[in-house]
């Protein structure tokens, strides 16, 4: 007799994966720690970090690695490699049927995804989604975790996936190449984005801490930015602890909108015990020599993080994006949603420039021409003298 398939997890189902979505945002997933690990597992105690006090590494000795997350990505220090391979997702259009958890686990709020979601290209070997959280700021400081340039943005979501080959992500965790995470970061628009109504208009639902929430299967696509063939990649770590450093992560260059009412929502929904759950970010971390790639331009002047609402290139006429289309050093001087770039600043000037001298010139010319019409009308002479000569 055949099984049916069920599209609904079973409660069982529902179990692993809210143990699952601990992994980056309290920890718990450290189940079998190797003796390098050293954390102390007395009570809930991965669960007793915060971010006011960021010092981690008194509990959690690995996040005073040498390969920590979140990093500032210096674009002028990327080293350029188009033969990054494009990523590609399988499965993340899920049915409506698909029953999908959204939690409060009081550091971020979180959504489980099915493992039917995968990379299925991209990297040496397949990855499968997990869960994707949110990190954003307050009303007077943004909140993502990667910078650009020391840029900051307004929030940031990580969306996680672990090695297949380990069978489940508190295995891969503990793996070095165990953990892929694609890291979206997000500016604020004048619009709502109405892919992330599916998670933004739950929010209430999950207020407090330990709260669930189902909600019906969506294209997680949306949620993603259209350039997922531009990006950067290094490798690093877990954000929170017990920091692990197995994650390679993939930042991409290309924002998403949400508009400034959405922000608030993030920054004002949630609660973590008697407290607004807001500024969930780590600081940057040392670099301490890790290579940052970049799947385009190899050219410093040819970075910028450009917003997802100004791209209208597809992949297939993608000539221009990482040849003229992104030059410039990313800025943050807006003018009605554009970004102004170091390349357009002197073409600019050295416009203004050669516009000067040519004027100078034209006046030059004209102002001759006047004087030798004002000769010619007095009737000026030129009287030639010969050189006076000398004998040998």
């Amino acid at each position: 007799m055949l099984r049916q398939k069920h599209t609904t997890p079973s409660i069982m189902q529902r179990l692993v994966f809210l143990i699952l979505a601990q992994l980056l945002t309290t920890g718990t997933c450290d189940t079998n720690p190797g003796p390098e690990h050293e954390e102390k597992h007395e009570g809930n105690m991965l669960d007793h970090w915060n971010y006011e006090d960021q010092d981690w590494s008194k509990d959690h000795k690995l996040c005073n690695g040498k390969s920590q997350s979140p990093i500032n990505i210096d674009t002028r220090k990327t080293l350029s490699d188009k033969t990054l391979p494009v990523i590609t997702l399988e499965g993340y259009k899920l049915p409506e049927t698909e029953s999908l958890t959204l939690t409060n686990n009081g550091h971020t709020v979180a959504l489980l995804l099915p493992d039917s979601m995968s990379i299925s290209s991209g990297f040496s070997q397949k990855y499968v989604a997990a869960q994707l959280h949110f990190h954003w700021g307050s009303e007077i400081t943004p909140g993502s975790e990667h910078t650009v340039d020391g840029i900051q943005f307004a929030a940031e979501m990580h969306v996680v996936h672990y090695a297949a080959k380990y069978g489940s992500l508190a295995e891969a965790a503990q793996k070095a190449d165990g953990l892929a995470v694609l890291g979206v970061l997000f500016q604020v628009g004048p619009q709502d984005n109405k892919n992330y109504d599916y998670i933004f208009d739950k929010l209430q639902d999950v207020a407090e801490k330990g709260v669930n929430v189902h909600i019906p299967g969506f294209d997680i696509n949306t949620l993603l930015p259209s350039q997922l063939y531009h990006f950067f990649r290094y490798n690093g770590s877990l954000t929170t602890p017990p920091c692990f450093q197995t994650v390679t992560w993939t930042v991409f260059n290309e924002t998403v909108q949400i508009s400034q009412a959405q922000l608030d929502k993030l920054e004002t929904s949630l609660k973590t015990g008697d407290r607004t759950l807001d500024s969930n970010f780590r600081h940057v971390q040392p670099l301490n020599g890790r290579t940052v790639f970049a799947s385009f331009s190899s050219l410093a002047s040819s970075r910028r993080i450009v917003p997802k609402e100004d791209s209208t290139e597809s992949e297939g006429d993608d000539k221009s994006g990482s040849e003229s289309g992104e030059s410039g050093i990313y800025s943050n001087n807006r003018v009605d949603g554009s970004y102004f770039t170091l390349g357009d600043m002197l073409a600019t000037i050295f416009g203004i420039l050669f516009g000067c001298t040519a004027l100078a010139f034209v006046i030059y010319v004209m102002k001759q021409r006047k004087r030798q019409r004002s000769n010619t009308e007095t009737g000026q002479k030129v009287i030639y003298k010969p050189a006076a000569t000398t004998e040998a």
